[in-house]
């Protein structure tokens, strides 16, 4: 309907589509109706009035049924079948006064239906009120949509709201809450005290406080709502976050308070599983090394202060990279897990051997393992030096059985080193570098044993020192080169972009692991050099590549803390870009979950100024370390890279199963990529591409590559693999 200006009054038009055959009756309904504020549009017959209908779009039908051609029946039965043509009153008319005719109208969709002869005026006000009726059956119908869709947002959100009318003291309650609460729905409104009755017993008391404190306008709980847990009849609890608004009439008095209960159980589980992995080693179980750092720091100050001596042990497994190349990494990663099983039974077992004194948590041994064959042992307060040895016996004695897995039979053996506190080091990361030394004496001495350290140990410095002597030379006698490891899109299987990995085969030490190497390399400063090495030649290498025709890839590249740390590590990135001519966007740069959060907010100024470049960012090993999710917000990244330790396992332990799905649902809410490491078997590839992974990189696909079988690999396959 539309509205026009009669005597400065609105008044509404309805636009009336008339189809009769009979101009008489045409002429009757232009004049009659008019009079009655209807703008009235005519069809001779049926073919006409399904063009007009949909041209003008009438607000009601007035439809005789006798028409030749098409008959008022079949007119209607199309009309219905038109956009918006539900939505319209039809009024069929006829001179035949018949049950049949009644029911083939109806029928044929056909809003209501009026015989011949009409009485004008009384057939205006019968449309009228059936485009009024319309009207607010189509309002009736967006509202139950409306609901429903509210509804549904709820269900799949976990969200419930209720609302307390404090005139009348009535709660209502909704769908969603109804089920949080086991509750069946009878009702829509309770009474305060009945809604009471529906909580647990022991959460009716903060439940009333809470609400006490709302009525009673105390802001800060208000602004901080109420977390608590809802126990259901299976013994499970749901954690909920309640939240709640008062509402105030004219004079200020509360009228009503409304409140959302938002279930966060799956959410605080994930943020429990998250946290857990902060502080522990999600392979092992084990305290990983920042809480271990922590800890040997508060037994140092402990002991400084009264008096006391205390134990760090330093355990490298003899030939592990031996069993975990020969066996794959499945195995390796059984192995550390029997291995830490093996070093809690014993060094826990060892509390009364080592004479503690217990008072606390932070007072008892502690096992940790900070990455890779390397386990830590803390002995916060011992009596005598003999205890630290006694210890390292007992894990030397549970190491010599043998250990069966997979089929596979192994005796492992290790190396322990031990630095006594305060005596070996002044602070952690001097002790637990004489721990090391002492350690790295045992491997030269044959291994399987134990040594303590003591300040003649040079041998440890020896080879530190011949290893930065060999690096410093490596780049001028070309023994650096790069290894390429492909990544690879989970749908397509093309290559989308390498890996790049860096390898030293020295003259004089042979084959060096960069485990060994790199972290000489960065305790000696070689890493900044080392590492624009490997940009420079990473880019130049891509460029190459991308000149010869083959297709184009993107390549990534690591970056140390101390490349990271630089001030001006984005003008390095700009000026080997510009010195290669590679393109900003084949560039991505991966800097790990731990170097990021040392320094957040200078890390957020560095990555806004590589971001600035047009290269890709990625935050390797991620699940490792610990990001909250307000700080990775911060971060302007474009990737996040599933750590291996998760993807191993991801079709067999639902917890790391559940991790990697989560880590994937943040990312992608915050509009990241995804490329999980590790991927060796088609379980694991399946998984992730049911759980909508983008990338994927590991031995499935290919081991890394030397520069020519890279070259060969791209030109072959011609940029595509099978997935």
């Amino acid at each position: 309907m539309q509205k026009i200006q009669i005597n400065s009054e609105p008044v509404e038009l309805t636009k009336v589509l008339v189809v009769d055959d009979d101009i008489t009756a045409r002429l009757l309904a232009l004049q009659a109706l008019g009079k009655e504020n209807f703008v009235v549009i005519e069809a001779e017959d049926g073919i006409a009035a399904l063009a007009l209908f949909q041209a003008m779009q009438p607000d009601i039908v007035l439809l005789d049924v006798a028409m030749p051609g098409l008959n008022g029946f079949e007119v209607c039965q199309q009309l219905r079948r038109l956009p918006c043509g539900n939505l319209v009153p039809i009024l069929m008319a006829t001179g035949l006064d018949d049950i049949d005719s009644v029911r083939q109208a109806y029928e044929a969709g056909a809003t209501d239906f009026v015989t011949k002869p009409f009485n004008w005026k009384i057939l205006a006000h019968r449309l009228r009120y059936m485009v009024r009726a319309s009207d607010t059956t189509e309002q009736l119908q967006e509202l139950q949509k409306s609901e429903s869709r509210l509804d549904n947002a709820q269900r799949i959100a976990r969200l419930g709201n209720w609302e307390w009318n404090l005139n009348n003291n009535e709660i209502y309650l909704s769908e969603q809450l109804y089920q949080m609460l086991e509750m069946r729905r009878g009702v829509t409104k309770l009474s305060y005290r009945g809604f009471l009755s529906k909580l647990p017993h022991g959460e009716r008391k903060e439940f009333r406080h809470w609400i006490h404190c709302l009525v009673h306008g105390n802001q800060k709980d208000l602004r901080q709502g109420w977390n608590h847990s809802i126990s259901q009849s299976d013994g499970r609890y749901l954690d909920v976050q309640h939240q709640a608004e008062v509402f105030y009439d004219e004079n200020g008095a509360a009228k009503q308070v409304s409140g959302t209960v938002l279930d966060v159980t799956e959410l605080k589980r994930a943020q429990n599983k998250i946290l857990h992995m902060a502080h522990f080693d999600s392979l092992t179980g084990l305290a990983n090394r920042n809480v271990f750092r922590e800890r040997v720091e508060v037994a140092m100050e402990r002991a400084k202060r009264h008096g006391l001596i205390g134990a760090v042990l330093f355990l490298d497994l003899d030939n592990f990279k031996r069993i975990n190349d020969t066996y794959g990494h499945s195995i390796g990663d059984q192995l550390l897990q029997e291995v830490a099983r093996r070093l809690t039974h014993t060094v826990r077992s060892s509390d009364s051997i080592c004479d503690m004194h217990l008072h606390s948590a932070t007072d008892l041994n502690m096992i940790a393992r900070l990455g890779g064959d390397e386990f830590t042992v803390l002995l916060p307060e011992i009596r005598h030096i003999k205890s630290a040895e006694n210890v390292a016996r007992r894990i030397l004695d549970s190491m010599e059985f043998c250990i069966n897995l997979s089929g596979h039979e192994f005796v492992v053996t290790s190396s322990i080193g031990i630095a006594i506190f305060p005596d070996h080091g002044e602070d952690v990361e001097s002790l637990l570098k004489n721990c090391d030394a002492a350690m790295y004496c045992v491997k030269h001495a044959g291994k399987n044993g134990y040594e303590l350290f003591v300040k003649s140990m040079n041998v440890v410095v020896k080879r530190r020192l011949e290893m930065e002597t060999c690096l410093r030379r490596a780049m001028d006698d070309n023994e650096l080169s790069i290894n390429y490891q492909p990544q690879v899109d989970i749908q397509t299987g093309r290559i989308i972009g390498v890996e790049a990995l860096l390898r030293w085969n020295s003259a004089e030490l042979g084959m060096v692991s960069p485990v060994e190497f790199i972290p000489v390399a960065e305790e000696s400063g070689l890493i900044s050099p080392i590492g624009e090495w490997v940009l420079r030649e990473a880019c130049r290498q891509i460029k190459k590549w991308r000149d010869d025709g083959l297709p184009e890839i993107r390549v990534a590249v690591n970056l140390s803390v101390r490349q990271f740390a630089k001030q001006s590590i984005d003008k390095l990135v700009s000026q080997v870009l510009l010195e290669t001519g590679l393109p900003v966007h084949c560039l991505e740069l991966e800097i790990t979950e731990n170097m990021l959060m040392d320094d957040v907010e200078g890390s957020v100024e560095t990555l806004h100024k590589l971001k600035a470049l047009g290269v890709y960012l990625a935050i390797d090993d991620f699940g490792t370390g610990y990001s909250s999710l307000s700080y990775l917000k911060r971060f302007p990244i474009d990737k996040l890279k599933v750590d291996r330790s998760f993807i191993t396992n991801v079709t067999t332990d639902p917890g790391d199963a559940s991790v990697t799905q989560a880590i994937i649902a943040m990312a992608h809410s915050l509009g990241l990529t995804v490329t999980a490491e590790g991927v060796e078997e088609v379980s694991q590839l399946a998984f992730l591409r049911q759980n909508n992974c983008e990338e994927v990189q590991g031995y499935y696909f290919s081991r890394p590559l030397t520069t020519g079988d890279m070259e060969h690999l791209l030109q072959s396959s011609k940029g595509y693999l099978e997935v």
